[in-house]
């Protein structure tokens, strides 16, 4: 157990907003990977607006936070930390908050509102304020503790925000959490998160007293006890941390009582890196730096120390009292800034920066054209001039100097390899454990997370490595199952082979339509009625026609065609076709597609976002009206049918419905995968059909809502141009080059 927290709430009930302290209390799990999460909250205005503000705050901190699958990988993913993954949260959280307010019409007084939100992760706290809630640090310094406000003393790496002038762009409100402080609690000292009016009610002396006397939970209780004996309706709110890590370690305790110094009694930061240091060693080798910091002390114990001086520092009209020196409490950053600063890191020049500058400074000798032959030269003399016990004493120096460079580079190249192994192996696990999750979420008809877990899966995968051959085979079996939970998760159903029921050589056909248990097919002025399976047909000559397009069976006893500006009737009884001309106001360069419904023509026009109704006359189609009557965007429509009420197909596979002259509430799926270039759709009784032939794609939905029931990936078609469907018998034709193939639907 890393920290002990207490929350302080008294009076909460008397003020004229919120006043309350929310302290997470997650599943040991959760707890372990990601901390802690506490907020001390006063919002002004009414109670049930705060409430739901604080509720809005605790619900979405705890989906970006906890939720955050970037948790998971924290320890197997290089450079990311506990920090980054909180900022995001806030940052998301943020606005959220914003959109929230905005939504549920919420005017917030940010004047009178205080709110901290934080995290206390092992003994790591990173928490953002606004308003004038304090940040306190109750720390050792030497026999007594010191009381720092946290938020005084950090430095602020942040730049200022400009406000825009008079005359200049409109102004912004800032973020109410703008930035975040981040660092380490010192050991066995305490931070304390308190409303502005804490402090101001109970002096340090006695706060010091009680907290580092007494456990945080009775500690609150008696702050509890000395405040409620003061007359007034002033809400008090307050979190208490204490830091326990290493509270029992005495090695820990023994580092810290060489050095009472703020920074070293903060972090302990030269003991954590000598540590560190000495578990990275190479086996055998000599730490360099041991022996230098060996021989500087040696150094200072012979050295005559001089007379003991004490230096006063003085601050304003306090110029006759002693003020210890701040401590350093690290950085405010940006959430826009992604840095590791704790309350008291800061690393002070070495020996190994002043000696690199003066080699560095040298470097340029290394070109010069007299430096190498004039070395070789001198090198030559030097080795001559030695007898030949030297000389093998200096080959055997410099074969072990090889042997320890070759070591170092061998034990570096080692780890880093153990290293990659270690994440490689690390991201599979991951992965498989995806792939899992998946199969269980469909078992149990969970879509929507499987399709989640999909896609968390998916991106996980793009950061294997693909450079050896076992990689390769790992990376595409994997692939391989994620795209069939895919499938599953999209059903699809993949077809490798369409049966062929007509040859259509020669008549070069260009569009089919399904009617009275016929396929129907045309080009130019010319029609053909096909019995499947079957190598003959019916022709018709159309008198007058030029180009049959766009048919449409009407589902009684005629098909109808565009033609040149002209609707052709083709009644299926009397085998007699007829030409109706079209109000000479419309343009054939507005039409996107047509349908006939009754007596009236309707006509897409997705360049004037507008579907046109014609009525039929003794002179054709005239009288043209504007159907729609609120504006829709219809710019990327493709088809229409109707059936009493329009369907509207767009390019990207999504269905948009039309009743009474308005868009009707119908939420149908969007393909997944999107699609680009859907170009028809046919609505039967029970489902809607969703065809679009550059991914040779046919997607099923239930006309009732909209669901998706199937996919049909059909890849053995080479150029498909149109379809047709037979739902009585459950077969779907294509018109694929001169050939007309069918497949069996399943649902």
């Amino acid at each position: 157990m890393y920290n002990k927290i207490a929350p302080i709430i008294l009076n909460s009930g008397k003020s004229s907003g919120l006043s309350d302290v929310f302290v997470a209390q997650p599943d040991s799990l959760k707890e372990t990977l990601a901390g802690k999460i506490f907020i001390v909250a006063e919002i002004s205005g009414k109670k049930t607006e705060g409430r739901k503000i604080l509720n809005f705050l605790i619900s979405d901190l705890d989906d970006n936070y906890y939720n955050d699958e970037k948790i998971l990988l924290k320890d197997k993913i290089e450079g990311l930390k506990i920090e980054n993954i909180f900022e995001a949260a806030i940052s998301k959280t943020n606005k959220n908050l914003n959109e929230f307010l905005v939504a549920e019409k919420i005017k917030l007084n940010t004047a009178a509102t205080n709110l901290t939100i934080g995290v206390i992760y092992e003994n790591k706290l990173y928490f953002s304020s606004f308003g004038k809630n304090r940040a306190l640090l109750i720390y050792r310094h030497g026999e007594q503790y010191e009381v720092i406000n946290v938020e005084a003393n950090a430095a602020d790496s942040s730049s200022e925000v400009e406000l825009s002038s008079k005359d200049g762009a409109a102004f912004k409100p800032p973020s109410l959490f703008s930035s975040v402080i981040s660092g380490e609690i010192p050991v066995g000292s305490y931070f304390i998160f308190a409303s502005e009016a804490m402090p101001e009610y109970i002096s340090s002396k006695d706060l010091v007293n009680i907290i580092s006397k007494l456990p945080p939970i009775v500690a609150a209780e008696q702050i509890k006890n000395i405040l409620a004996k003061i007359n007034s309706f002033i809400p008090f709110l307050g979190v208490i941390i204490k830091n326990t890590v290493g509270s029992d370690n005495q090695e820990v305790h023994d580092e810290i009582e060489e050095n009472l110094t703020a920074h070293s009694s903060i972090s302990s930061l030269n003991y954590t890196e000598q540590k560190t240091e000495r578990m990275l060693a190479p086996a055998g080798l000599i730490n360099f730096s041991k022996v230098y910091k060996d021989i500087r002390s040696f150094i200072k114990k012979v050295k005559p120390k001089p007379a003991l001086s004490l230096k006063k520092v003085y601050r304003g009209e306090e110029d006759r009292k002693m003020v210890s020196p701040l401590l350093d409490l690290g950085k405010i950053k940006s959430l826009n800034l992604a840095r590791s600063d704790s309350f008291s890191f800061k690393k002070k020049p070495n020996w190994l920066a002043s000696g690199s500058k003066k080699i560095l400074s040298s470097f340029p000798n290394l070109f010069s054209f007299r430096f190498w032959p004039s070395l070789v030269a001198n090198l030559r003399n030097w080795l001559g001039s030695l007898n030949k016990k030297n000389r093998l004493l200096f080959v055997a120096l410099a074969v072990v100097i090889f042997i320890f460079v070759a070591s170092l580079g061998i034990t570096s190249w080692s780890r880093k390899q153990q290293a990659a192994k270690n994440n490689y192996n690390n991201l599979v696990t991951t992965i498989e454990e995806k792939q899992i999750s998946i199969d269980s979420l469909l078992l149990y008809g969970n879509e929507e997370a499987a399709k989640t877990a999909l896609v968390d899966a998916q991106t996980l995968l793009g950061y294997l490595p693909r450079v050896k051959k076992d990689q390769i085979a790992v990376y595409s079996d994997l692939e391989n199952k994620l795209n069939l939970q895919a499938d599953k998760i999209q059903k699809v159903v993949r077809l490798d082979s369409a049966e062929k029921v007509n040859d259509l050589s020669g008549l070069q056909i260009t569009n089919i339509v399904w009617a009275d248990g016929k396929i129907y097919a045309s080009g130019g002025k010319m029609l053909f009625g096909l019995t499947p399976q079957s190598a003959s047909s019916t022709r018709f000559e159309v008198s007058g026609a030029l180009n049959l397009s766009n048919p449409q069976f009407d589902r009684k006893s005629s098909i109808y065609y565009w033609d040149a500006n002209k609707i052709v009737q083709f009644n299926l009884k009397t085998r007699q076709s007829s030409l109706a001309n079209i109000a000479s106001e419309f343009s054939a360069d507005d039409l996107t597609s047509f349908k006939i419904f009754g007596s009236s023509l309707y006509i897409l026009a997705k360049n004037k976002n507008q579907i046109y109704r014609f009525s039929l006359g003794k002179s054709g189609y005239s009288a043209k009206t504007d159907w729609l009557k609120s504006p829709v965007d219809l710019s990327a429509a493709s088809d229409l049918f109707i059936d009493g009420s329009i369907y509207v197909l767009k390019s990207d596979g999504q269905v948009l419905k039309f009743y009474l002259n308005k868009p009707a509430d119908y939420s149908a799926t969007a393909p997944s995968p999107v699609m680009t270039s859907a170009s028809k759709i046919i609505v039967g009784a029970k489902y809607v059909y969703i065809f679009e032939a550059s991914s040779k794609r046919l997607v099923v939905l239930a006309i009732k809502d909209g669901h998706l029931m199937n996919q049909y990936q059909i890849n053995s078609l080479n150029q498909p141009k149109d379809f047709a469907i037979d739902e009585d018998n459950k077969f779907a034709y294509f018109l694929d080059g001169e050939a007309l193939y069918r497949i069996t639907l399943n649902q």
